[in-house]
Protein backbone atom coordinates (compact mmCIF):
# COMPACT_ATOMS: atom_id res chain seq x y z
CA UNK A 1 0.00 0.00 0.00
CA UNK A 2 1.75 3.62 -0.76
CA UNK A 3 1.64 6.03 2.26
CA UNK A 4 1.58 9.91 2.51
CA UNK A 5 2.85 11.48 5.36
CA UNK A 6 0.66 14.38 6.40
CA UNK A 7 1.41 17.38 8.89
CA UNK A 8 -1.20 19.00 10.86
CA UNK A 9 -3.92 16.51 10.29
CA UNK A 10 -6.68 17.45 13.37
CA UNK A 11 -8.46 20.08 10.92
CA UNK A 12 -8.66 22.23 8.05
CA UNK A 13 -6.45 21.25 5.18
CA UNK A 14 -5.17 18.44 6.80
CA UNK A 15 -8.10 16.76 7.99
CA UNK A 16 -9.75 17.17 4.63
CA UNK A 17 -6.57 15.69 2.84
CA UNK A 18 -6.45 12.99 5.03
CA UNK A 19 -9.80 11.85 4.48
CA UNK A 20 -9.74 11.75 1.02
CA UNK A 21 -6.75 9.98 0.69
CA UNK A 22 -7.98 7.26 3.23
CA UNK A 23 -10.88 7.13 1.12
CA UNK A 24 -8.33 6.66 -1.64
CA UNK A 25 -6.72 3.69 -0.47
CA UNK A 26 -3.72 5.33 0.69
CA UNK A 27 -2.07 4.60 4.42
CA UNK A 28 -1.75 7.48 5.64
CA UNK A 29 0.50 8.89 8.68
CA UNK A 30 -1.09 12.29 10.16
CA UNK A 31 0.91 14.15 12.84
CA UNK A 32 -1.11 15.86 15.28
CA UNK A 33 0.04 17.46 18.68
CA UNK A 34 -2.16 15.96 21.81
CA UNK A 35 -3.14 12.35 22.09
CA UNK A 36 -6.86 12.96 22.33
CA UNK A 37 -7.03 13.96 18.78
CA UNK A 38 -4.61 11.03 18.25
CA UNK A 39 -7.54 8.78 19.03
CA UNK A 40 -10.35 11.04 17.70
CA UNK A 41 -8.71 10.38 14.26
CA UNK A 42 -7.68 6.18 14.72
CA UNK A 43 -11.31 6.26 15.58
CA UNK A 44 -12.49 7.90 12.31
CA UNK A 45 -9.85 6.45 9.99
CA UNK A 46 -9.44 2.51 11.76
CA UNK A 47 -8.17 0.94 8.62
CA UNK A 48 -5.45 3.11 6.81
CA UNK A 49 -4.88 5.73 9.91
CA UNK A 50 -1.52 5.55 11.97
CA UNK A 51 -1.54 8.57 13.93
CA UNK A 52 2.23 10.95 14.28
CA UNK A 53 1.81 12.80 17.61
CA UNK A 54 4.93 15.64 17.56
CA UNK A 55 4.74 19.60 17.35
CA UNK A 56 6.99 20.78 14.32
CA UNK A 57 9.16 22.47 16.59
CA UNK A 58 10.12 19.36 18.22
CA UNK A 59 13.12 17.59 16.56
CA UNK A 60 13.55 13.92 18.45
CA UNK A 61 10.05 13.58 18.37
CA UNK A 62 10.12 13.83 14.36
CA UNK A 63 12.70 11.41 14.22
CA UNK A 64 11.13 9.23 16.44
CA UNK A 65 7.82 9.37 14.20
CA UNK A 66 10.44 9.29 11.00
CA UNK A 67 11.98 5.79 12.53
CA UNK A 68 8.10 4.83 13.06
CA UNK A 69 7.12 4.67 9.51
CA UNK A 70 10.53 3.91 8.38
CA UNK A 71 9.71 0.60 10.28
CA UNK A 72 5.99 0.58 9.81
CA UNK A 73 6.90 0.36 6.07
CA UNK A 74 9.95 -2.16 5.71
CA UNK A 75 8.76 -5.00 3.40
CA UNK A 76 5.77 -3.65 2.92
CA UNK A 77 4.91 -0.77 1.11
CA UNK A 78 6.93 3.06 0.22
CA UNK A 79 6.26 6.39 1.57
CA UNK A 80 4.72 8.49 -1.78
CA UNK A 81 4.12 11.68 -0.37
CA UNK A 82 4.75 14.46 2.40
CA UNK A 83 2.40 16.91 2.96
CA UNK A 84 3.98 20.02 5.23
CA UNK A 85 1.02 21.25 6.16
CA UNK A 86 1.11 22.66 9.57
CA UNK A 87 1.23 26.05 10.25
CA UNK A 88 0.02 29.46 12.26
CA UNK A 89 -0.30 32.60 11.38
CA UNK A 90 0.66 35.92 13.60
CA UNK A 91 0.11 39.14 12.79
CA UNK A 92 -0.28 42.86 13.62
CA UNK A 93 2.04 46.27 13.44
CA UNK A 94 5.53 45.50 13.13
CA UNK A 95 6.34 48.23 15.25
CA UNK A 96 4.39 46.90 17.99
CA UNK A 97 5.76 43.22 17.63
CA UNK A 98 8.41 41.59 19.55
CA UNK A 99 11.19 39.31 18.23
CA UNK A 100 9.43 36.54 20.09
CA UNK A 101 6.53 36.63 17.46
CA UNK A 102 8.67 36.14 14.44
CA UNK A 103 10.61 33.69 16.26
CA UNK A 104 7.41 31.28 16.81
CA UNK A 105 6.19 32.17 13.07
CA UNK A 106 9.55 31.18 11.64
CA UNK A 107 10.18 28.49 14.34
CA UNK A 108 6.76 26.46 12.90
CA UNK A 109 6.04 27.71 9.38
CA UNK A 110 9.58 27.51 8.38
CA UNK A 111 12.23 25.49 10.52
CA UNK A 112 9.34 22.87 11.71
CA UNK A 113 8.91 22.27 8.08
CA UNK A 114 12.85 21.87 7.35
CA UNK A 115 12.85 18.94 10.25
CA UNK A 116 9.81 17.14 8.96
CA UNK A 117 11.31 17.16 5.40
CA UNK A 118 14.99 16.26 6.19
CA UNK A 119 13.53 13.34 8.50
CA UNK A 120 11.63 12.43 5.85
CA UNK A 121 13.53 12.62 2.92
CA UNK A 122 15.10 9.34 2.54
CA UNK A 123 11.94 7.32 2.52
CA UNK A 124 10.42 9.37 0.14
CA UNK A 125 13.56 7.86 -2.05
CA UNK A 126 16.19 11.25 -1.82
CA UNK A 127 19.10 8.60 -2.27
CA UNK A 128 20.99 6.60 -4.84
CA UNK A 129 19.11 4.36 -7.15
CA UNK A 130 15.75 4.81 -5.08
CA UNK A 131 13.68 2.43 -6.28
CA UNK A 132 10.66 4.69 -6.08
CA UNK A 133 10.95 8.86 -6.15
CA UNK A 134 7.82 10.48 -3.93
CA UNK A 135 6.29 14.10 -4.00
CA UNK A 136 6.87 17.12 -1.08
CA UNK A 137 3.87 19.06 -1.31
CA UNK A 138 4.05 22.45 0.83
CA UNK A 139 1.33 24.46 1.75
CA UNK A 140 2.67 27.85 1.27
CA UNK A 141 -0.10 31.07 0.54
CA UNK A 142 -1.13 33.32 -1.60
CA UNK A 143 1.00 35.12 1.53
CA UNK A 144 3.76 34.18 -0.02
CA UNK A 145 3.64 35.99 -2.92
CA UNK A 146 1.86 38.99 -2.34
CA UNK A 147 2.38 40.74 1.14
CA UNK A 148 -0.17 42.54 3.12
CA UNK A 149 -0.09 45.20 5.83
CA UNK A 150 0.31 43.72 9.38
CA UNK A 151 1.22 40.26 8.27
CA UNK A 152 4.89 40.79 7.98
CA UNK A 153 5.70 37.82 10.33
CA UNK A 154 3.24 35.38 8.30
CA UNK A 155 4.52 36.73 5.02
CA UNK A 156 7.87 36.68 5.95
CA UNK A 157 7.32 32.81 6.97
CA UNK A 158 5.64 32.06 3.77
CA UNK A 159 8.42 34.35 1.38
CA UNK A 160 10.89 31.78 3.03
CA UNK A 161 9.05 28.73 2.41
CA UNK A 162 8.45 29.23 -1.47
CA UNK A 163 12.26 30.01 -1.73
CA UNK A 164 13.35 27.29 -0.03
CA UNK A 165 11.12 24.97 -1.73
CA UNK A 166 12.25 26.02 -5.13
CA UNK A 167 15.59 25.78 -4.10
CA UNK A 168 14.83 22.43 -2.84
CA UNK A 169 12.73 21.03 -5.97
CA UNK A 170 16.24 21.87 -8.22
CA UNK A 171 18.37 19.93 -5.69
CA UNK A 172 16.10 17.03 -5.72
CA UNK A 173 16.23 16.92 -9.04
CA UNK A 174 19.08 14.30 -9.40
CA UNK A 175 16.68 11.96 -7.18
CA UNK A 176 13.35 11.99 -9.69
CA UNK A 177 11.94 13.67 -5.63
CA UNK A 178 9.51 16.49 -6.43
CA UNK A 179 8.41 19.42 -4.35
CA UNK A 180 5.16 21.01 -5.37
CA UNK A 181 3.22 24.26 -3.77
CA UNK A 182 -0.07 24.92 -2.97
CA UNK A 183 -0.98 28.90 -2.30
CA UNK A 184 -4.44 29.06 -0.76
CA UNK A 185 -6.22 32.05 -0.08
CA UNK A 186 -8.09 31.67 3.42
CA UNK A 187 -9.67 28.02 3.81
CA UNK A 188 -12.19 26.13 5.96
CA UNK A 189 -9.90 25.83 9.45
CA UNK A 190 -10.52 25.99 13.33
CA UNK A 191 -7.61 28.79 12.48
CA UNK A 192 -10.57 31.42 11.73
CA UNK A 193 -12.34 30.78 15.09
CA UNK A 194 -9.65 31.53 16.84
CA UNK A 195 -8.80 35.04 14.99
CA UNK A 196 -9.28 37.80 17.55
CA UNK A 197 -12.31 39.81 16.77
CA UNK A 198 -12.37 43.56 15.58
CA UNK A 199 -13.22 44.77 19.44
CA UNK A 200 -10.66 42.57 20.51
CA UNK A 201 -8.06 44.77 18.73
CA UNK A 202 -5.28 44.84 20.96
CA UNK A 203 -3.67 47.82 19.53
CA UNK A 204 -6.44 50.23 20.12
CA UNK A 205 -5.04 53.70 21.32
CA UNK A 206 -1.77 52.82 18.78
CA UNK A 207 -1.77 55.08 15.26
CA UNK A 208 -2.78 51.64 13.79
CA UNK A 209 -6.39 51.45 15.18
CA UNK A 210 -8.33 52.96 12.32
CA UNK A 211 -6.40 51.03 10.01
CA UNK A 212 -6.60 48.33 11.67
CA UNK A 213 -10.32 48.21 12.13
CA UNK A 214 -10.42 48.80 8.02
CA UNK A 215 -8.04 45.57 8.02
CA UNK A 216 -10.34 43.68 9.91
CA UNK A 217 -13.19 44.39 7.70
CA UNK A 218 -11.62 43.89 4.45
CA UNK A 219 -9.26 40.91 5.35
CA UNK A 220 -9.96 38.86 8.44
CA UNK A 221 -13.77 39.16 8.59
CA UNK A 222 -14.05 38.03 4.21
CA UNK A 223 -12.14 34.91 5.24
CA UNK A 224 -15.33 33.77 7.18
CA UNK A 225 -16.24 32.74 3.84
CA UNK A 226 -13.32 30.67 2.67
CA UNK A 227 -13.03 28.34 0.22
CA UNK A 228 -13.89 24.70 1.32
CA UNK A 229 -10.76 22.41 2.95
CA UNK A 230 -11.99 19.65 0.61
CA UNK A 231 -10.78 21.75 -2.77
CA UNK A 232 -6.97 21.03 -1.31
CA UNK A 233 -7.30 17.87 -0.32
CA UNK A 234 -8.42 17.06 -3.92
CA UNK A 235 -5.67 19.15 -5.27
CA UNK A 236 -2.99 17.31 -3.30
CA UNK A 237 -4.32 13.42 -4.15
CA UNK A 238 -4.44 14.84 -7.72
CA UNK A 239 -0.92 15.92 -7.31
CA UNK A 240 0.33 12.63 -6.16
CA UNK A 241 -1.40 10.81 -8.64
CA UNK A 242 -0.08 13.36 -11.26
CA UNK A 243 3.58 12.19 -12.77
CA UNK A 244 3.98 15.32 -14.09
CA UNK A 245 2.55 18.01 -11.83
CA UNK A 246 3.16 21.66 -11.70
CA UNK A 247 5.29 23.46 -9.24
CA UNK A 248 2.49 25.69 -7.57
CA UNK A 249 -1.15 25.84 -7.66
CA UNK A 250 -2.63 28.97 -6.64
CA UNK A 251 -6.30 28.49 -5.56
CA UNK A 252 -8.07 31.53 -3.98
CA UNK A 253 -11.56 33.48 -4.50
CA UNK A 254 -11.25 36.61 -6.64
CA UNK A 255 -7.84 34.82 -7.63
CA UNK A 256 -7.91 37.37 -10.39
CA UNK A 257 -8.21 40.75 -7.76
CA UNK A 258 -6.40 38.80 -4.96
CA UNK A 259 -3.85 37.60 -6.83
CA UNK A 260 -2.85 38.24 -10.41
CA UNK A 261 -3.65 42.04 -10.43
CA UNK A 262 -1.46 42.77 -7.33
CA UNK A 263 1.58 40.87 -9.94
CA UNK A 264 0.63 43.06 -12.51
CA UNK A 265 0.91 46.51 -11.04
CA UNK A 266 3.79 48.00 -9.83
CA UNK A 267 4.95 48.23 -6.02
CA UNK A 268 4.11 51.74 -6.08
CA UNK A 269 0.57 51.42 -7.20
CA UNK A 270 -0.08 48.86 -5.08
CA UNK A 271 0.92 50.72 -2.02
CA UNK A 272 -1.21 53.50 -2.93
CA UNK A 273 -4.19 51.15 -2.86
CA UNK A 274 -3.33 49.71 -0.28
CA UNK A 275 -3.00 52.56 1.45
CA UNK A 276 -6.31 53.95 0.57
CA UNK A 277 -7.94 50.83 1.41
CA UNK A 278 -6.85 50.32 4.57
CA UNK A 279 -6.28 53.73 5.23
CA UNK A 280 -2.62 53.79 6.02
CA UNK A 281 -2.31 57.68 5.01
CA UNK A 282 0.78 59.47 5.90
CA UNK A 283 -0.06 60.63 9.68
CA UNK A 284 0.35 64.37 10.71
Amino acid sequence: MDSIVITGVSSGIGLSAAEILCDSGYMIYGSVRKEKDADKLYKKFPKNFKPLVFDVRDESAIKEASQFVKDDLSGSGKLVGLVNNSGIALGGPFKHLTTDVFRKQLEVNVLGVVSVTLNFLELLGAYKNSSHQGKIIMISSVSGHRAYPYMSPYSASKFALEGMSDSLRRELMMYGVDVILIEPGPVQSEIWNKAPKKEDNPFIGTDFEESLKAFYEQVVEKAQDPLPADIIGNSIKSIIENPNPKTRYVYTKNKFKEYTLPGILSDRTLDRLMAKRLKIGKKD
